[in-house]
Formats: C-alpha cells, sequence, structure tokens
C-alpha cells in the first residue's frame, strides 16, 4: 500500500508530507483548497503526463515521492521489477520519484535508479488505480474488465493456459507464413539456382588454374621464337665453331701445362672445371628445352576456350575463383534449403492443426466459465448498486464470440476468433436510467455516476482486486448525504481488502474514514499556499461539522459527533459480523 506521499513546490503546494494508512483515508478541505492536487500528484509520480504548468511560480522544478510497502508474493509486480533490472528493499520498500522542471522535462526514479516513464506505468499500474474525472480509469477498458471477470470466477490459470497456447500457435503461423513467402519466391529463383549450380560444376575450377592457363598459352604463342632461341643458345654453348665449351677446355689446357709454384693455378683450374661441367649442362637442359617447346594450335585454341571460361564464370560469381567457389557453395545451400522446404511446411501444417485443436478446447472451457461466472458477477454488483445510490441501474457482463473461419475451433462446431484472452469479446454493460438499453461502462454519463458503479463493481470484486491502492476522487459528485452515507460504508468496507483513498465533500463519506486528512489554503505576503494535515479527535468532529454547513454552532457539532458516532457503531457490527 501506499504509506508515505511528499510533494514539494507542485501549484500551490510549497511543501505537505502525508503518512497514509491502512483501509478508507479520506481527504477534505473547502472548495478549491487543493484537495485533488494530491491526486494530481500522485498521478504524475506513477508516470502521468508532466506538465510544466504544476511547477509552483517562483521555483524550478516540482517534486513528488510516493513510497509503497509491498507484498513479496507479488508475482506481477515482482516479475516487472526483475525485467528492468530494478532492486526492491529487503523490507519491500518501493520509492517512486518524480522531478518536473520549467522547461517540461522530467526525471523518474524507482528506488534511486532513473528509469523511462514507460517502466514506471508499467510498475504503477500494479500499485495504484486512481477513480475520478479526468482521470485513467482502468476498469473502463473492456480488456481490464474479461481480466476481473476472469479473477472474479478464479480462472487465472486457465485464462494463462489460454494464452501460452495462443502464443504457440501464432509463433507456428509466423513460421509457416515466412515459409508460404520464401516457397513463392523460391519457385521464381529454383531455375536461377540449379543454372547458377550448373554453370559453376560444369566449369570445374581450380584455385591457381586461372594463372596457369595464361602461362601455358604465353609458351603456345611464343613456341617457335624459343625454339629457335634455344637452338642458337646450344650452339653458342656447345655445338657451334667456336662455342664456349671449346673455349673452356682450351683455357683449362693452357693453364695445366705451365708450372703453379704458387698453387694459384689449380685453383683457376679448379673453377673452370665445374664452369665446363656448368656449361655441358645448361647446353643439355636448354636443348631438351626446346625440344620440348611445340607449336600446337589446336591445344592453344582450347586453352584460350578455358581461360574465356574461367575468366566468364569469375565475372559472374565473383573477383576470383576462390569466391567463385564459395559462391557456388552457399547457393547449392540456398537451393537444398528450397527442396527441404516443402518437407518442412507439412510438418508445421501438421503442428498448426494439433495446436489450433488444443487451443481451441481450451478457449472453448475459458468461454463456459466465463458465462458461468458472470452470472454471479451481475448478481453481486446488482446487490451493491443499492448501497451506493444506484438502485435502479441494471448490470450486465456482455460476452460475445465472434465467428471467424480462420478462428479457432470449437467444439460446438464454428470456429471463432480469438486473441490470447481467448474467443471472448467482453464489456460491462450498463443501464442507467429504467426503459434505456444496456451501453457499454465507458459511455455512462457522468464521472460522479461512474466513480459509484467503479465502487459497486469494485465491492463485488473485493476477493479479486488485483491492485492494492484504489483512489476516488470526486465519487460524490451530484449525490447528497443519503446516499452519501451507504457510500461512505462500502469505502471503507473495500478498505478491508485494499488500501483507499477517497477525495470527498461529504461529511456521511468522511465519518467513515480510519485516517482524515484536511487540506487548507492560505495566501500570506501575497503568495498562495496550500497544507495537509492529519485531523483526529475534536479537530476530526469541528471539520465534519464544517462540512455540513452554515456556521459554527452546537448543534451542527453534534450533528458531526453522531455522524463519528454511527460510522463507528456500523465499522464494529462489520467487525464483529467479519
Amino acid at each position: 500500500m501506499l504509506i508515505e506521499l511528499t510533494v514539494r513546490n507542485f501549484a500551490v503546494i510549497e511543501e505537505t508530507r502525508l503518512a497514509w494508512g491502512p483501509g478508507l483515508n479520506v481527504v477534505t478541505g473547502e472548495t478549491g483548497a487543493g484537495k485533488s492536487l494530491l491526486v494530481d500528484a500522485l498521478e504524475l509520480v506513477l508516470g502521468g503526463r508532466g506538465d510544466r504548468e504544476v511547477v509552483r511560480t517562483g521555483e524550478q522544478a516540482a517534486y513528488v515521492e510516493a513510497v509503497f510497502q509491498t507484498d513479496a508474493n507479488d508475482s506481477r509486480l515482482s516479475g516487472v521489477l526483475q525485467e528492468h533490472g530494478l532492486p526492491l528493499e529487503n523490507d519491500g520498500a518501493l520509492v517512486l520519484t518524480r522531478e518536473t522542471n520549467r522547461e517540461g522535462r522530467s526525471i523518474s526514479r524507482i528506488n534511486g535508479r532513473t528509469v523511462p516513464i514507460s517502466v514506471v506505468r508499467a510498475v504503477g499500474e500494479l500499485l495504484v488505480d486512481i477513480h475520478g474525472q479526468g482521470t485513467h480509469l482502468s476498469l473502463l477498458g473492456p480488456a481490464f474488465q474479461l481480466q476481473m471477470l476472469d479473477a472474479y470466477g478464479s480462472l487465472g490459470d486457465l485464462r494463462n493456459a489460454v494464452a501460452e497456447s495462443v502464443v504457440h500457435v501464432r509463433r507456428l503461423e509466423a513460421e509457416l507464413a515466412i515459409l508460404d513467402t520464401d516457397a513463392r519466391l523460391a519457385e521464381q529463383r529454383r531455375d536461377l539456382l540449379a543454372f547458377q549450380v550448373d554453370e559453376i560444376d560444369v566449369a570445374e575450377l581450380q584455385p591457381g588454374e586461372e594463372e596457369s592457363l595464361v602461362q601455358e598459352r604465353e609458351l603456345l604463342l611464343n613456341a617457335q621464337v624459343i625454339q629457335e632461341a634455344c637452338a642458337t643458345a646450344h650452339d653458342a654453348i656447345y655445338a657451334g665453331s667456336p662455342n664456349a665449351a671449346d673455349l673452356l677446355a682450351a683455357a683449362r689446357q693452357a693453364l695445366s701445362r705451365v708450372p703453379d709454384p704458387t698453387g694459384d693455378l689449380t685453383r683457376f683450374l679448379t673453377t673452370l672445371e665445374s664452369a665446363s661441367a656448368q656449361v655441358e649442362e645448361v647446353a643439355r637442359d636448354v636443348r631438351a628445352y626446346g625440344e620440348s617447346v611445340e607449336q600446337e594450335p589446336d591445344r592453344l585454341e582450347q586453352g584460350d576456350d578455358r581461360l574465356e571460361l574461367v575468366r566468364r564464370v569469375k565475372r559472374k560469381y565473383g573477383g576470383t575463383i576462390e569466391a567463385v567457389i564459395a559462391f557456388g557453395e552457399q547457393v547449392r545451400h540456398d537451393l537444398g534449403a528450397i527442396e527441404h522446404a516443402a518437407e518442412r511446411r507439412d510438418e508445421l501444417q501438421q503442428e498448426l492443426k494439433k495446436a489450433y485443436t488444443h487451443a481451441g478446447t481450451l478457449a472453448w472451457e475459458l468461454s463456459e466459465r466465463r458465462h458461468d461466472a458472470a452470472g454471479g458477477l451481475e448478481r453481486d454488483v446488482t446487490g451493491e448498486l443499492a448501497g451506493v445510490g444506484l438502485e435502479r441501474v441494471q448490470f450486465s457482463c456482455g460476452l460475445a464470440r465472434r465467428s471467424d473461419p480462420s478462428g479457432l475451433p470449437a467444439p460446438d462446431g464454428p470456429r471463432y476468433a480469438f486473441s490470447e484472452t481467448g474467443i471472448d469479446q467482453g464489456e460491462f454493460l450498463v443501464a442507467t436510467n429504467p426503459g434505456e438499453g444496456l451501453k457499454a461502462l465507458a459511455r455512462v454519463a457522468s464521472g460522479g455516476e461512474t466513480s459509484r458503479l467503479m465502487l459497486a463493481i469494485k465491492g463485488a470484486l473485493r476477493s479479486a482486486s488485483v491492485v492494492p491502492t484504489l483512489v476516488f476522487d470526486e465519487i460524490d459528485s451530484g449525490i447528497g448525504g443519503r446516499v452519501g452515507e451507504g457510500v461512505g460504508r462500502k469505502l471503507w468496507s473495500l478498505g478491508a481488502q485494499s488500501q483507499v483513498l477517497c477525495v470527498t465533500h461529504l461529511p456521511q463519506i468522511a465519518a467513515y474514514a480510519d485516517s482524515h486528512f484536511r487540506v487548507d489554503k492560505a495566501v500570506l505576503m501575497g503568495r498562495t499556499y496550500a497544507q495537509a494535515l492529519p485531523v483526529d479527535g475534536d479537530v476530526r468532529v469541528q471539520e465534519l461539522a464544517a462540512m455540513l454547513g452554515g456556521a459554527p454552532s452546537p448543534q451542527l457539532d453534534a450533528a458531526a459527533r453522531q455522524l463519528v458516532r454511527r460510522a463507528k457503531d456500523h465499522k464494529q457490527a462489520g467487525l464483529k459480523a467479519s
């Protein structure tokens, strides 16, 4: 529950700090004193719109802090906090802050950590539900109404099972849709891919092949001149007259005939003998190479054709032979995927058929149990309406199924449109005056009437409430003291299961408060100040007397004390009965 609210530099509130208690908390004060500012501040810290106009004149920023005591067993709240990595104090305290400056920029924090406003709203929706004119009213939404009906009927586990089965169906549908799209594109690509694979496979490219082909082509193109050059070189080295071999032999012979006292000539002879051997070997190699080179026009033509094929495939599928080979492997893989897609598609269709049947069975069971729960909720809400002055209002849980050929199959034969909440479209319906037809709750007229309807529905749903703190602003709009006392009793009764905060002008409602706060406004030195303070004992009696109207008098004080006694007697009787 909300245990403390601090508001600073917010409109006419300079600074106030309120410690809220369990049960029914009531805020009263003169018209225009700023009672609803507390609700506005609470809405702001829970993720409401941050308007620069809320900053108090002369100040740079407005600041609101709300401290909540949370339930460690609240799996929804802990799940949201864990999802965003937010810490929770060991004692379960959760502190939300919001600062809005004059430039319109806002900073939100949860337990000291700055978070996006979307995260604050997600957390706030699990902590507080605000009911009043101009504020968010979750119960007006059909989705939330359906959730409340499921909570009333204890259908949470079945609802979750339906949601999981529908998520499974959607995943299979999405995968099948991708396959269908790919299949249509694949039919267009199949021939192209097959042609590409065939062309690359036929080419049988080998790494380094292009360089070898270019080299061989140059050899064949120059075969004749290479042959002639080799013959000339062989003659000059070994066969001609004179030739290098003979000249080397003459040199060796000349040196070998003379004395060699220093040994240098022997060294020269050794070098000449080595050179002679090398020249002879080169002569043989040159001759053999020249004889091996042949003019082969057919081979040259074949080489040119092969080189052209290699270069053409390279231009089409990659800058290098290695790139062409890699491209071929990818194309072969893509072609294989297309060929196996049909098999996977058949498998998915079978899985989807089973998933539809399973989800349809669960959704049908949930729908049938919802219809059973709807009757009970209608009776309970009708029983609550008289206590808030709406005894002539009719209430109904509108549930409907819409046929859809592509929907979930049901045991009764047809298929129904569906979502993660099942096959029902649900909305609370009311008729506010006799003779009028039932209309959606969101379309009822006045804010006060809407708030009382909410109070009646919340009363019927008190055991199924999923939000620990309820705020009612202007719930007494358009009602008198007699009905007000019934509303006060309902609010106090609702406070037994949830913390309730109520802004009211009626003393008959305020008399049932477990905690009572009064907002006062004053003008000091040309500045307006509003402050909220707790009231109790005689001060509270005086506040109730003032709310009854008229000049202060013993009669009004007695009437106020009578309201307090009557409320106290009702509370004690209620506690004994429980």
